[in-house]
């Protein structure tokens, strides 16, 4: 059933990594012939054109004759595109409006540029954008991982002699958050944080009969790849978080749990108000996956798990560890606490 699964999402998978990823090209390349041949107004324009290929897809007409600049009306932008062989300017810029749904290629820099576009046009708010593309993703994790998915990556954990935990980059963030939740169920936990340049030394003290929760999206960072291998190579069961199940990830894995990364981290309203969520990728899947696993675990921890629970919680108590109000009344009770001091 997973390897159909499998199959189907890799077809859409490469349907959408396959669209063209730069600005409208044909059209760049048919401006730059033209360039000489056209009068200076027109020339201006063709200039600004190829230098935000963004905002010609997200900006109205008036919007980028007034960012081209003094003495360039609505009307020279339509001359502009009638020059380019376009019958009207939504032609003209059709190609640009495509080249913003395709799938990756784009930078931070041309990912910030297309949200200061959008702000600037008046579409959705950045942040309303970004919260779609959150629900989307953390959405998907119930669609595409039946709980047995969960309870067996979860008993593959509790039967391990160690669990390492690995993210780098914007995953480690997450593989920290998890190993110190899954340190409050079990004893055995190795966050491979690479300290001193070392992480392929701390993968190695994992072995067969060890599992390793391996963390990462597109992009995938190259060592997380090779550390994933490196485990999986020595017997260590690699259990997978990832966005897709033929990622670098999941082919070393003996679990994989997924989210469906929205198509290039954007959602769309009216064709010329389109816009990012935000110039770095979203990381709410990973989270997600990675708080329902360690929920499962709990799940199926029995006993020990319950009574480490209660350890931790115990000493966390004893220690006054977070913050209460009692914390407030003491202070205040101290002498001089809150008072200013006196100079001399």
């Amino acid at each position: 059933m997973f390897f159909i699964f499998s199959e189907i999402y890799h077809v859409f998978f490469i349907l959408f990594r396959t669209m063209p990823a730069t600005p409208a090209p044909s059209m760049l390349e048919t401006l730059q012939s033209l360039l000489d041949d056209l009068p200076a107004e027109l020339q201006r324009a063709a200039r600004w054109v190829a230098a935000h290929p963004a905002e010609v897809g997200l900006w109205s007409m008036r919007r980028q004759a007034q960012a081209v600049g003094v003495g360039v009306a609505p009307a020279t932008m339509l001359r502009l595109a009638r020059a380019a062989g376009c019958g009207s300017y939504e032609d003209f810029r059709a190609p640009f409006q495509q080249a913003l749904t395709a799938a990756g290629g784009s930078g931070w820099r041309d990912r910030a540029a297309e949200l200061q576009a959008a702000q600037d046009a008046g579409a959705a708010p950045g942040h309303d954008v970004l919260t779609g593309l959150q629900t989307q993703a953390i959405g998907s994790i119930r669609a595409l991982n039946p709980p047995a998915a969960f309870d067996a990556a979860a008993r593959t954990l509790l039967a391990a002699g160690q669990v390492g935990f690995l993210g780098t980059r914007s995953a480690f963030g997450i593989a920290h958050q998890m190993r110190y939740a899954y340190q409050l169920v079990r004893r055995n936990g190795l966050l491979i944080d690479g300290l001193g340049g070392a992480p392929a030394e701390q993968i190695d003290n994992l072995q067969a009969g060890d599992a390793l929760v391996a963390i990462s999206q597109a992009p995938y960072p190259a060592a997380t790849v090779h550390l994933a291998r490196q485990a999986s190579q020595r017997g260590v069961t690699v259990v997978a978080l990832t966005d897709d199940p033929l990622s670098p990830l999941a082919l070393e894995a003996g679990h994989v749990l997924l989210f469906a990364r929205p198509e290039r981290e954007r959602v769309y309203a009216e064709p010329a108000q389109r816009g990012p969520g935000s110039f770095f990728h979203t990381t709410a899947g990973l989270l997600g996956l990675a708080e329902h696993l360690i929920a499962r675990l709990a799940a199926c921890g029995g006993e020990t798990a319950l009574a480490r629970l209660a350890e931790i919680e115990a000493r966390l108590q004893a220690e006054q560890v977070y913050w209460s109000p009692a914390h407030a009344r003491r202070d205040k009770a101290r002498p001089g606490r809150g008072m200013p001091r006196e100079t001399a």
